[in-house]
């Protein structure tokens, strides 16, 4: 009996140095990596040496770090996504019950839980939480979801409509061959069509109904006009899994002046950066507006009863160049918080809008088709009129729905 315990106490070390993560070469070559802790704690930072109880990490700074060996899961050269509520790993790096689990959702609707193998060029391997493994074409996925493990795969659903902001675009392109929808304020209406991966096309129009506000009202109510129907596309490219460009094209097939009674037409062209998931990013962009026409030509005051002939006078109409700044956030397994905004560069932006930028602040209300944007949409200027305030406050409301498979 005293061997055996004996033995025993002989081999407890090796049996501990065996469970504790051991570094490779990969490891210490990478300038950055994170490290996955047991407790689901993230560290990252260089990885430069280890001993017989721990492991030595730089941080950004210069700051040093030193963990324990037997306490980290796995090193990786990418972040791990671990959504909110992840508590623990277990010994073999997967989040326990309680967690995430990966669900991939296919376009008719099925949903496969289980853990991604490989993919070639006409098949996707997964593998199922028994062990089993399972193929499908790539053509027939239609998304990857991220769900907490120990519910139903339907308790979290993601945001369907990462293309678009409140107003704006994102870098994210519509998924090929779907429709996309969107409704806002009850007037504007939106579609956007995937036909590949990387383009889209889409329009919009207003609703013809009335609605308070006319072209005398300093902006006081929003205002839409049948002629802001619009035309647009937008090419896009993905450069890491967390960085995508996009360029956008878009034409309005008339523009009113109120001021000279002079219609034509615009085109805005816009490039955007997204970076980060399709749930969780930032977007930032830079756009100009150019008119058809680069001038207009209209008559001056001519006094009542004058026989002479108005004086004419020719005005040339300025481009228009604004920055954008979207932030969208899953914050709920069903809702999502959007910031949409906008400023105006220059002084000649009064031709075109009567605002020098917009600040905007929804919740997505997401549902597995469709979703509700619920927020607050202001106009905010620097050039007053009257009593007019500088600041304009609107309650906004957006409807979006996903049309086919």
């Amino acid at each position: 009996m005293k061997t055996v315990l004996l033995t025993l106490l002989l081999l407890c070390p090796l049996l501990t140095w065996a469970q504790v993560y051991k570094i490779s070469p990969d490891d210490t070559g990478r300038k950055t990596s994170w490290l996955l802790m047991r407790d689901g704690t993230v560290l990252r930072g260089r990885v430069l040496r280890q001993d017989s109880i721990t492991i030595a990490v730089q941080k950004r700074r210069g700051e040093m770090s030193f963990v324990e060996a037997d306490q980290v899961v796995r090193i990786t050269a990418q972040r791990p996504d671990l959504p909110e509520g992840t508590t623990s790993i277990s010994s073999d790096g997967t989040p326990r019950a309680g967690s995430v689990q990966t669900v991939f959702v296919m376009r008719d609707g099925a949903r496969v839980p289980g853990t991604f193998v490989k993919r070639d060029s006409t098949m996707i391997t997964v593998r199922k939480p028994n062990g089993q493994l399972t193929f499908f074409e790539p053509e027939l996925l239609s998304r990857v979801d991220t769900v907490f493990s120990g519910m139903s795969s339907n308790a979290v659903i993601a945001n369907q409509f990462s293309p678009w902001l409140l107003t704006g675009l994102t870098a994210f392109n519509p998924e090929k061959g779907r429709f996309y929808y969107r409704n806002t304020w009850l007037l504007l209406n939106e579609f956007d069509y995937g036909i590949t991966r990387f383009w889209s096309v889409g329009g919009s129009f207003v609703t013809p109904f009335p609605f308070p506000g006319d072209d005398n009202d300093n902006g006081y109510a929003v205002r839409y006009r049948a002629e802001q129907a619009k035309l647009f596309t937008k090419l896009s490219a993905t450069i890491t899994p967390s960085f995508r460009l996009s360029v956008n094209g878009m034409y309005q097939r008339q523009q009113r002046n109120e001021f000279f009674a002079a219609n034509y037409g615009t085109w805005t062209f816009q490039g955007l950066a997204s970076f980060g998931s399709s749930q969780r990013n930032v977007t930032v962009g830079y756009g100009i507006v150019l008119p058809s026409r680069s001038e207009v030509t209209y008559a001056g005051y001519q006094p009542p009863y004058s026989s002479s002939r108005p004086p004419i006078f020719t005005y040339r109409i300025p481009n228009r160049q604004f920055l954008t700044l979207g932030i969208m956030q899953k914050v709920g397994r069903s809702l999502t918080l959007i910031s949409d905004n906008a400023i105006n560069l220059g002084n000649n932006y009064d031709v075109f809008v009567s605002q020098r930028a917009t600040v905007s602040i929804a919740l997505r209300l997401d549902r597995p088709r469709h979703a509700f944007d619920l927020g607050l949409y202001s106009l905010i200027s620097d050039r007053r009129f009257f009593d007019e305030s500088s600041v304009r406050l609107y309650p906004y409301l957006g409807y979006n729905l996903l049309i086919g498979k």
